[in-house]
């Protein structure tokens, strides 16, 4: 968290002259025992000063001031957090009690604040100052939502200045919430006689009714009124007059005209703060007293705050900074941006970039916030802050993005996160161009961005030669660059490893890839790039799961995934890749829920910034899930949809062949063999394919082809899957031509595999009557993985084979079953007809009864069903 927020969830300070409102407290005391209580009235009437003091000497109660920089959800439940922390009602074991970011995804963030609420201590009182600060439509709406579902053990204060925008009539309805407004706020008549008596004075009763009828219990009017009439001899009560100009005029003559001409332009020059500390103030106002003259202020004037009880964060009254800020606006307006500048250049100095960016735009100053994003925030665009970056771009205005090369960087980025990525490269060209002729200091900032920008850009389009291509120019300029500070060209060259690295495994550069991969993975841990890291783990994963071992596979996807947890990134778009490796590992498993939950989370999590690529994974995903249900239609309408809307930049052809792949296995399983071997023609490129077209000859009756194929292909040792699958086919083969010992041999061997692996779907995709026979007979010569042995004959019966008992399914005619066998083999319908002396006709008849009974509609279906309900 940034310093400010010590001074953020520390509770202020009760005033010297504070009067001990026993009836407020008792009020309080009663309000906290229902879940919502509601202190609202306008500025001045005391609210923060009351429940501060209410809560003093109380345990469990943690405070949190808001201000207009929480408009952002993430922001805002930071610094709720940061207060129960502070208040220590976090304990271990509690899912909040973990340092790291709030969630992206606004549901979980939700259900996570949700789980870390129910958890806290009973009795747990939450704090919120100054809610009227709030307007942002999702805080407000996060907010309501915890209102909602607030648990029994946390009680929360609201106090805001006006009605909370958010949704309160439920609570109202349901007796849930207490409401202290100005009625119960304001002073009562023995209220006002001990706060007069600390200011001196002893009123009279008529005296003391006309005061309170001039300023209604207003807590600042009478704090005002009781000041101006102790220093003043002649004053008169009736001189006291209860509106907003007095109140400006008493601040003005009081407070302004009672300070050295050095403390007057302390305290208009820092007025630009809604909180100040020393160093923040010093810088401000070129000064080296600022702690001095704080805590002098605090001490002369009730209107200056201490946050907390160190005299280190300090504030203003609302309305004396108020009165400051037009009278600074008034009478040197020229100075404004000069001191929005300083304070944004010290929150800058001190890792504060959200508030350093605020005054830089309260600045006006567009070049200075073009500056601070490309050299100070550059890595942010690629992670969880870079909607609020872009929120703050929002308040440039439009001309202006063309007016440096930062600023142009700036409308990429606009560009970038509405998708308009076809207009980005120019921008990009354009600040780069503009850039040449700068000194290093300024050039390289850009330089690094831009690239960075453009390889995002490339990537999110699926134009994989050009992230390569760019890449490696982006880390030859990091690896020459001399003005660019170390943290910033460490972040930036482990985005770009992991950039070209999953580049290269979309072109089928595996070995490549893996090593950059790994290089990214490391350089983002030690640059502290965690989003980045977690993404380069995340497509190991991804490619152990299609290339190399399932174990290892699922072994990377959970350590992405449990890092991702670990700060709330759970659905960032750097997980998509883990998300998918561990479906792909599930569904390895044969653990078809377990696929489909890991499947939904990856499409929710690429649904937050698509890429498309990963859209692609996502859809070959889901088909080979649906496959392995049965779901055949299903899966070839997705396979189908990952043919469509291809832009013309998408040059991925490592899934292009993936996805091939699936479609092969899908025609084997719908029981069309000859759609592979069609799809394959000519252009079967490696072993994977190779132990496919296996699949569709043994499936079409050619054994001896099957073979063949299988014979002089070799799996890489290290694509586990690929290597089972081969392995059971061949087992088929052997025994489907007599030679049992090979095949025991070969099913062996991918039982072996499997088990170290933790794979069982190539058992269940190729289950029938023959596999259920060779795992009987495995089981009698063997005790290796003999528990994996039981469990995939369970597995093969059920989804296959049937069990020994009962009829077949269907019944098939003496003739029609003798006819049957004849179609398992390559002969034509004259050749079948010829060996059993019958016509040709008579063969088709007989062929399509056989359809007919067996839901089939051609050859090689009738034959497959006929297997697997070992009618053959």
């Amino acid at each position: 968290m940034p310093p400010s927020a010590a001074a953020k969830t520390s509770r202020p300070r009760k005033m010297r002259s504070a009067v001990q409102r026993t009836g407020l407290t008792t009020l309080l005391d009663a309000a906290v025992r229902h879940p919502v209580t509601l202190v609202c009235a306008g500025g001045g009437w005391g609210k923060t000063m009351a429940v501060s003091a209410w809560a003093e000497g109380r345990d469990g109660i943690a405070w949190s001031t808001a201000d207009t920089h929480d408009n952002d959800p993430q922001l805002f439940w930071a610094y709720v957090l940061a207060a129960l922390r502070t208040a220590d009602v976090i304990t271990s074991g509690n899912p909040l009690a973990e340092p790291g970011s709030i969630p992206a995804d606004q549901r979980e963030r939700g259900n996570w604040l949700a789980t870390g609420f129910a958890r806290l201590p009973l009795g747990t009182i939450l704090v919120i100052d100054d809610v009227h600060e709030i307007n942002d439509a999702d805080v407000l709406r996060e907010l309501s939502e915890m209102l909602r579902r607030l648990p029994p053990s946390l009680r929360l204060v609201l106090v805001s200045r006006a009605e909370p925008q958010l949704r309160l009539h439920q609570l109202r309805a349901a007796g849930e919430m207490t409401e202290i407004r100005t009625e119960h706020l304001a002073f009562t008549r023995q209220e006002t006689i001990d706060l007069t008596a600390g200011h001196g004075l002893v009123l009279t009763a008529d005296e003391v009714a006309t005061l309170l009828g001039r300023t209604e219990g207003w807590a600042t009017g009478l704090q005002l009124s009781a000041a101006y009439l102790a220093g003043h001899d002649r004053a008169q009560v009736t001189d006291i007059v209860g509106d907003l100009r007095t109140v400006d005029d008493y601040f003005a003559q009081e407070v302004l005209a009672g300070r050295t001409r050095q403390q007057r332009r302390f305290l208009l020059q820092t007025s630009i703060c809604e909180n100040l500390c020393a160093g923040l103030a010093d810088a401000i106002t070129y000064g080296g007293n600022a702690q001095r003259t704080l805590e002098q202020l605090e001490r002369d004037n009730e209107f200056v705050v201490r946050l907390g009880t160190r005299a280190i964060w300090f504030r203003y009254h609302h309305l004396l900074r108020d009165m400051l800020l037009h009278r600074l606006r008034s009478e040197i307006p020229a100075m404004v941006p000069e001191l929005h500048r300083r304070a944004a250049s010290w929150h800058m100095a001190n890792n504060s970039i959200m508030e350093a960016l605020f005054h830089a735009v309260e600045a006006r100053d567009w070049a200075y916030v073009g500056r601070l994003i490309v050299v100070e925030a550059g890595p942010l665009i690629v992670s969880a802050r870079r909607p609020a970056l872009v929120k703050i771009l929002r308040g440039v205005p439009a001309a202006e993005f063309a007016s440096t090369p930062e600023l142009m960087i700036c409308a990429a980025l606009m560009m970038f996160h509405t998708g308009d990525y076809a207009a980005i490269p120019a921008r990009l060209d354009g600040a780069r161009a503009r850039s040449q002729n700068r000194p290093d200091a300024e050039r390289e900032p850009v330089e690094i961005l831009s690239y960075t920008l453009r390889l995002a850009a490339d990537r999110v389009v699926g134009d994989m030669p050009a992230v390569i291509d760019g890449t490696g120019r982006l880390l030859e300029i990091l690896a020459g660059a001399r003005s660019t500070a170390v943290p910033a060209i460490a972040q930036s060259r482990a985005i770009a490893l992991n950039n070209r690295g999953l580049a290269l495994l979309w072109t089928g550069r595996t070995g490549e890839a893996e090593r950059d991969l790994w290089a990214g993975s490391n350089a983002a841990r030690g640059a502290g790039v965690e989003l980045t890291e977690i993404n380069a783990t995340g497509h190991l994963a991804l490619m152990q799961a299609m290339y190399g071992s399932v174990h290892e596979a699922g072994k990377l996807a959970s350590d992405a995934l449990d890092q991702a947890d670990r700060r709330g990134w759970r659905y960032a778009l750097q997980t998509v890749a883990a998300h998918f490796a561990l479906a792909l590992v599930r569904l390895a498993g044969q653990d078809l829920d377990g696929a489909e939950r890991a499947s939904r989370d990856g499409a929710r999590a690429h649904l937050s910034d698509p890429e498309t690529a990963q859209r692609l994974i996502m859809l070959g995903v889901r088909a080979r899930l649906a496959v392995a249900r049965g779901s055949f239609d299903t899966a070839r309408e997705l396979y189908v949809e990952a043919t469509r809307e291809r832009g013309p930049r998408l040059n991925v052809p490592a899934i292009d062949r993936w996805l091939a792949q699936g479609m092969a296995h899908l025609n084997l399983a719908a029981g069309h063999p000859d759609q592979v071997e069609q799809g394959y023609a000519g252009s079967a490129s490696g072993p994977p394919e190779q132990v496919l077209l296996a699949g569709a000859a043994y499936l079409r009756g050619n054994q001896q082809r099957a073979e063949e194929i299988l014979t002089v292909t070799t799996v890489d040792e290290r694509d586990t899957s690929t290597q089972v699958q081969a392995r059971i086919l061949a087992a088929l083969v052997a025994d489907a031509r007599g030679q049992g010992i090979r095949a025991t041999d070969q099913l062996a061997d991918a039982v072996t595999i499997a088990a170290r692996e933790g794979i069982r779907r190539p058992f269940a995709a190729m289950a029938d009557a023959r596999l259920d026979g060779l795992f009987r007979r495995l089981r009698l010569l063997t005790s290796a993985g003999e528990p994996l042995i039981a469990d995939l004959i369970d597995d093969v019966r059920q989804i296959g084979a049937g069990s020994d008992d009962g009829p077949p399914p269907v019944a098939l005619s003496e003739r029609e079953t003798e006819v049957l066998r004849y179609l398992s083999t390559m002969l034509t319908a004259a050749e079948i007809a010829t060996s059993l002396g019958l016509s040709v006709s008579t063969i088709k008849a007989h062929t399509r009864a056989i359809y007919r009974k067996l839901g089939a509609t051609r050859r090689t279906e009738a034959v497959l069903i006929a297997r697997r309900n070992r009618i053959l």
